[in-house]
């Protein structure tokens, strides 16, 4: 299953660790080494999990890493990639069944417009309007009635998927990981001194979503989905 496949393409030099998962390679990359680096620590996200389809590389910012390095244990790679795996899965599901509902509900509406504007050559405008109407209606409660689905699935698995990962490494390190986690956030985002200047360098604060991302990052690791 592919995942971020053009984020897979950006490695740059040499994977500082490279494990097995189900038979394919995973490699690990240092997000720092990337140029667009700050895109996605400017976000709270330091790590960003790829596929071509075949192998996986993991991008991961050093001090994170050697923050939260139990976080990157292979039992628990080995979770997480199995949890991320059927989210695309079923994503790719989801959206393979909104474009055969789309196509159909697309010639459907077709029809009866041609149908209609025989029996009624001076609606057609009306016709046509109301068909396009009845189209987009049909198309947004499919695409808002999936995403439900998908939220749905989204939040029952990540749920295992924590569950599993508690019962690998207990609850002690489980927490300790999360407190690793948070000191990490705070010392990365904390306005530092600008030697040249004597002055504090403005961080921009982060929304609450962005918060609340960063305070579930172990339950919600990865999130992010998808160019």
């Amino acid at each position: 299953m592919k995942m971020l496949p053009k984020e897979y393409d950006k490695a740059i030099g040499e994977p500082f660790r490279v494990e097995d998962y189900r038979g394919a390679k995973l490699e690990m990359y240092y997000l720092d080494d990337r140029a667009d680096y700050s895109k996605f620590a400017s976000r709270g996200r330091f790590s960003v999990w790829t596929s071509n389809g075949t192998d996986y590389r993991l991008f991961v910012d050093k001090g994170y890493y050697e923050a939260v390095s139990d976080l990157y244990q292979n039992e628990i790679n080995t979770i997480w990639l199995d949890f991320t795996n059927s989210i695309y899965a079923e994503q790719k599901r989801l959206s393979n069944k909104y474009m055969l509902i789309s196509f159909v509900m697309l010639f459907v509406l077709l029809g009866i417009s041609l149908a209609a504007q025989t029996w009624f050559p001076d609606a057609q405008d009306t016709v046509f309007l109301v068909s396009m109407v009845a189209l987009f209606i049909g198309l947004f409660g499919s695409s808002s009635l999936q995403q439900k689905k998908l939220r749905a699935l989204v939040d029952v698995e990540n749920k295992k998927a924590t569950d599993l990962i508690r019962e690998a490494i207990g609850e002690d390190a489980f927490q300790q990981i999360l407190s690793n986690q948070e000191k990490y956030y705070q010392q990365y985002f904390q306005p530092a001194a600008d030697d040249a200047e004597g002055e504090a360098i403005e961080v921009e604060a982060l929304d609450q979503e962005e918060t609340e991302e960063i305070k579930a990052e172990l339950e919600n690791k990865d999130g992010e989905n998808n160019e």
